[in-house]
């Protein structure tokens, strides 16, 4: 079977639209509750959502739909991954955010079987990815999968590379549908757990001895696509990152890896706005308003460190995310 190589040993002979968007970075993942029925041995939630009933979108935390439109705003986003926890156990939650972002291609993982009244409240959804809990009672999403298509829906399987279940293949060959298989990611959460199955980690938390797994998938899977940890870390969420990153003003420095580079003033906001304006500068255009300071261009802070400093300001060149939560990966103070 012929396979397209992409990035960081990542393969497939088919894309859904869903996979096609999260390649480009476009979609934004909503994270629509932690509450699960299921306690998957391998299960890689974090402790801070795990079993919470908490929303994300991205990493910003949700805590009304305003939150979840800024970031799908600040991203560009052009679709919606929707998933947690189980997402259906929170059906009105995931049909209201639907309809908020029906004009965006939106996919949604669940482990239920579920019935035909609930695919039919469905009606803005585009894909829908089914995971059998440990790959068990694979027989009950036939009926599923087979309903889903009748409505229009794009289906597949998404599971983990845990094991070989020729059942799934049968069906998503005789049903022609999609098999996601994403590499074992190894967290903070399921560590002891997969090593004690024998599973053993790689440089990028992502499974070392899977292999056979994977290519006994891969030469019997009709439409197939396996997604590495690494491709996940650096190629969907480097473009995200970057795609967030053209979206804020100019002065930033974009790097390669979809950090920004820029100025960081630190102390009184009002004092170090009415010297920023003095200069010239306007706000949301050559600087922005921060916690405990401004961030401004490079060039800016170091040609009136001097100045700055006087107003009793630290000053320094900052490298961090271009999201929500601000996280500096690097501080050079001035």
């Amino acid at each position: 079977m012929k396979f397209k190589r992409i990035e960081a040993g990542s393969f497939y002979n088919y894309l859904s639209e869903g996979c096609k968007l999260c390649r480009r970075g476009a979609k934004m993942v909503l994270f629509i509750t932690g509450l699960c029925n299921n306690s998957c041995f391998y299960c890689p939630i974090s402790k801070d959502r795990r079993g919470k009933d908490v929303i994300f979108a991205n990493e910003r935390e949700v805590k009304s739909i305003d939150d979840a439109i800024e970031e799908a705003n600040a991203m560009s986003a052009e679709g919606l991954a929707i998933t947690g926890g189980e997402p259906l156990l929170r059906l009105d939650r995931v049909l209201e955010y639907l309809k908020v972002f029906k004009d965006l291609h939106s996919h949604l993982y669940t482990s239920i079987p579920v019935k035909e009244i609930v695919l039919k409240k469905l009606k803005y959804l585009n894909e829908i990815r089914f995971h059998p809990p440990e790959l068990k009672n694979v027989e009950a999403y036939e009926e599923p999968i087979k309903l889903a298509k009748k409505l229009g829906m794009e289906v597949g399987f998404e599971i983990p590379s845990i094991e070989f279940n020729e059942k799934i293949v049968e069906i998503a060959n005789r049903l022609d549908v999609f098999l996601n298989l994403n590499e074992l990611e190894f967290s903070s959460t399921n560590y002891e757990n997969l090593v004690k199955r024998g599973f053993k980690p790689n440089d990028h938390y992502g499974c070392s001895n899977c292999d056979e797994i994977i290519e006994a998938y891969a030469e019997r899977v009709n439409k197939f696509h396996y997604c590495s940890a690494r491709f996940k870390d650096r190629a969907q969420l480097r473009r995200r990152l970057i795609r967030t990153a053209k979206n804020l003003p100019e002065f930033y420095i974009i790097t390669r890896e979809g950090t920004v580079i820029c100025g960081y003033v630190e102390g009184d906001p009002k004092t170090i706005e009415r010297f920023l304006q003095s200069k010239g500068l306007k706000r949301n255009e050559d600087y922005v308003i921060v916690e405990k300071g401004v961030e401004t261009s490079v060039e800016f802070v170091e040609k009136h460190l001097n100045e700055l400093k006087k107003l009793g300001t630290n000053v320094f060149i900052i490298e961090r995310y271009p999201t929500s939560k601000r996280i500096v990966v690097e501080v050079n103070p001035l």
